[in-house]
């Protein structure tokens, strides 16, 4: 082997170095940006999921407020029922929550409501048959124990 290939050889494994120094630092760097993408593709994917989830939670505390307030309503409503629905067994004045006898008769203070005959449901008044069943809506009185 002369000189000349001596140098053609030197010269062609320094070219081949500094190629694959040069595909490893491109590899390098497409690692390194791809990874970067993937990165801001998980935080931007994160971020979706906190405010879906925050969203939900919103949602569910509404509904539950929702829920709330409307128990109190038919709890109110009930109770204001079973005040309405007080009466004198003998002249039908309406009685207050406390008394247990008529102040105007001394008739027995009794609870009137109307029922569905069929499944026992409380109707409102203008109902003549149950928006359950069907059945016919008749009016019911109990004694109040107190």
């Amino acid at each position: 082997m002369g000189l000349f290939d001596s140098i053609k050889k030197g010269i062609a494994d320094l070219l081949g170095k500094a190629k694959d120094e040069a595909v490893e630092t491109a590899v390098d760097a497409a690692k390194d940006k791809a990874n970067d993408a993937i990165e801001t593709a998980i935080d931007a994917a994160r971020d979706k999921a906190n405010d879906a989830i925050d969203n939900a939670k919103d949602a569910a505390r509404e509904k539950a407020e929702e829920r709330k307030q409307e128990k109190e309503r038919a709890a109110e409503a009930e109770r204001k029922a079973h005040e309405e629905a007080r009466v004198c067994s003998q002249c039908g004045r309406h009685a207050a929550p406390e008394e247990k006898f008529c102040p105007e008769c001394g008739g027995k203070i009794v609870e009137k409501f109307r029922v569905c005959s069929k499944c026992g449901k409380r109707a409102e008044d203008a109902e003549k048959f149950c928006t359950e069943c069907g059945g016919e809506i008749v009016e019911k009185v109990e004694e109040i124990k107190n």
